[in-house]
């Protein structure tokens, strides 16, 4: 007997006798509607994901999904579905790695990374560049409905390697990077420090700005009685001062500062360093003013 064939029946077994436990108990459902799930693939379709690449994220047969969506034999789409296929589906929303590289998705994160780089001073043609694309195509894509996932994940790639770099250590000409920062202003366009990485690719974001806070919060000193643990919900403003205190006058890491925050680290520190810009715009100075050396284990060792 294989060893594939025999992690087969030891699964069955194992499935046979859960599903008898769930009988006697009353709680056997092998099936649910269909409808939900139905939804929420057609709507993971509309986000760009072919259905035959979602069938192979998930390691399916091929046409798994068609009865669901379309039916069979005839037949409408299916009233039913699997328990287990339905709770996977559900629970599944591709990220942009997910999506095939001809995948056409939304331009918005896309754009939003062009324009935030332009800002720094990075012209089309460097961001292209360095994306191995002409200069064209990230012309047109600047005014399109769509963009293919290739380009995206590129621009997300670039991005994140030039979002706090000096143009003209990357052979941008000092004169094209003034021409392009000007151009950028005239447009209205943000920065790097205005978006937060979690959200840049969600088309209802906002810039992070001094903008009307659109979160709620409860009631007065609201960052002070989150920092003394109470259960509030912070606001824009508040969560700007929380996470000016806990990097100014703590020696958390930006790690756990940003799991304090749910936050990503990168997305921590680029709001603490559009705080210090803020704050140097305004003639202040904001900086680390506790640090406290961490011993590695290593050094303990020897210490020892």
């Amino acid at each position: 007997m294989s060893a594939t064939s025999y992690a087969q029946r030891v699964a069955h077994s194992r499935w046979r006798r859960r599903r008898g436990e769930l009988i006697a108990a009353g709680q056997w459902m092998p099936f649910v509607a269909a409808g939900p799930v139905r939804d929420h693939v057609n709507k993971i379709r509309a986000a760009g994901m072919p259905v035959r690449a979602l069938e192979q994220h998930f390691e399916m047969s091929a046409h798994h999904l068609d009865h669901l969506l379309w039916g069979s034999e005839g037949s409408g789409p299916g009233e039913k579905v699997r328990t287990e296929t339905a709770r996977m589906l559900l629970a599944y929303w591709p990220t942009l790695d997910h999506f095939p590289d001809s995948a056409r998705i939304d331009p918005t994160g896309t754009r939003r990374r062009i324009e935030a780089l332009q800002v720094r001073g990075f012209n089309l043609i460097a961001v292209a560049g360095k994306c191995g694309m002409p200069a064209r195509y990230f012309q047109k894509a600047m005014c399109a409905d769509k963009v293919t996932a290739r380009m995206a994940r590129a621009v997300r790639d670039v991005y994140g390697a030039w979002w706090d770099a000096d143009p003209l250590e990357h052979g941008v000409l000092d004169w094209v990077a003034g021409r392009t920062r000007r151009a950028a202003e005239r447009q209205g366009w943000y920065g790097p420090l205005a978006w937060d990485d979690d959200t840049i690719d969600d088309p209802t974001a906002v810039p992070q700005t001094d903008a009307v806070q659109p979160l709620a919060a409860e009631g007065e000193d609201v960052a002070a009685r989150w920092l003394m643990g109470e259960s509030v919900i912070l606001g824009r403003s508040a969560r700007r001062e929380v996470l000016q205190h806990l990097f100014e006058w703590t020696s958390d890491t930006t790690e756990e500062i940003a799991a304090r925050l749910e936050m990503t680290p990168e997305a921590a520190e680029r709001a603490w360093h559009r705080q210090q810009a803020k704050a140097a715009a305004e003639g202040r100075r904001v900086w680390r003013r506790v640090y406290t050396p961490r011993i590695k284990q290593n050094d303990m060792e020897e210490a020892a």
